[in-house]
């Protein structure tokens, strides 16, 4: 069998919180996971022999940083900088502080290695076109030169995220917009990002693709032949839902268990479960949650 892509984690942010975790799967060399529908549970190795790459997805990688030369096969990072008001992202890192590491994560990896992901516009009356525009532009000025690709989408309203929204303010409650509006904002955001050397492509949103916004592939075939080359040619494309762009991997987090408390999550049922079952975790188990 080739060597999988490891994918950690779509579920929840292992960098920022998982890390004792990770450190002790990568040496015993193998991880668990449980399919979040059939609760079955799987086993993926992380033998440097069979893992050909990871991909890790982040709001804060510092605790991370210490351990990058553990890894012990190719990655890189999709990191996400939103700058958004405290009451949507309870406790994400400040801008200031997002934005340091940004930097220092690639400067010790290198740019083509760190993705910004302004992910998910949320659109409500205080986060409305105007804000992102404004957000947007001083974001991508900060990370000017540190990173080539921005990866965005706008919130998907699962029936979790409009529970946890309706707790909100109303001018911060949810606002789905017109097709054309989100159109003519990712255009827009598009430009600003071409203007600093940075390339906007679009995540799961083929409507938006076109113009200045390309297609996103976050678990990108391209730059993993690039990072991780095998004789066998490129990594079939493997969507994990309508329109995703990405290649195969396997991913070994677990919904439930990022404290990072953003109210548009997909992946927890609410900020205080996911705090709730943070604090139970045990990090010599083979598997999160």
């Amino acid at each position: 069998m080739d060597p999988q892509v490891v994918s950690v984690s779509r579920r929840t942010d292992v960098p920022a919180f998982h890390v004792p975790w990770l450190l002790k799967r990568l040496e015993e060399g193998f991880a668990e996971y449980r399919n979040p529908f059939s609760g079955q549970r799987h086993r993926v190795s992380l033998l440097p022999e069979d893992a050909r790459a990871f991909v890790f997805w982040t709001r804060n990688p510092a605790p991370l940083l210490p351990h990058l030369d553990r890894i012990g096969a190719p990655f890189y990072f999709l990191y996400t900088v939103n700058g958004y008001p405290e009451a949507l992202e309870r406790a994400v890192p400040p801008l200031g502080q997002a934005v340091r590491t940004f930097r220092k994560l690639a400067e010790r990896v290198g740019p083509g290695r760190v993705r910004w992901r302004y992910d998910p516009i949320y659109l409500s009356k205080e986060t409305d076109p105007a804000f992102h525009r404004r957000n947007f532009a001083r974001i991508a000025s900060a990370l000017e030169g540190l990173t080539r690709e921005c990866i965005a989408s706008f919130a998907d309203m699962y029936g979790k995220v409009k529970r946890n929204a309706a707790k909100l303010p109303g001018d911060l409650r949810p606002e789905e917009g017109t097709l054309e509006a989100r159109k003519a904002l990712m255009d827009e955001l598009a430009g600003m990002a071409g203007e600093r050397g940075m390339r906007l492509l679009a995540c799961c949103e083929d409507a938006l693709v076109g113009g200045p916004a390309g297609k996103a592939r976050c678990v990108d075939p391209e730059l993993l032949d690039r990072i991780a080359p095998l004789s066998g040619g490129k990594l079939p494309l493997r969507p994990t839902r309508e329109e995703c762009g990405c290649a195969a991997s396997r991913d070994i987090g677990a919904y439930d268990t990022c404290p990072h408390g953003c109210v548009y999550c997909y992946a927890n049922a609410s900020p205080g479960a996911a705090l709730s079952r943070y604090r139970k975790r045990d990090a010599s188990l083979a598997w999160l949650g």
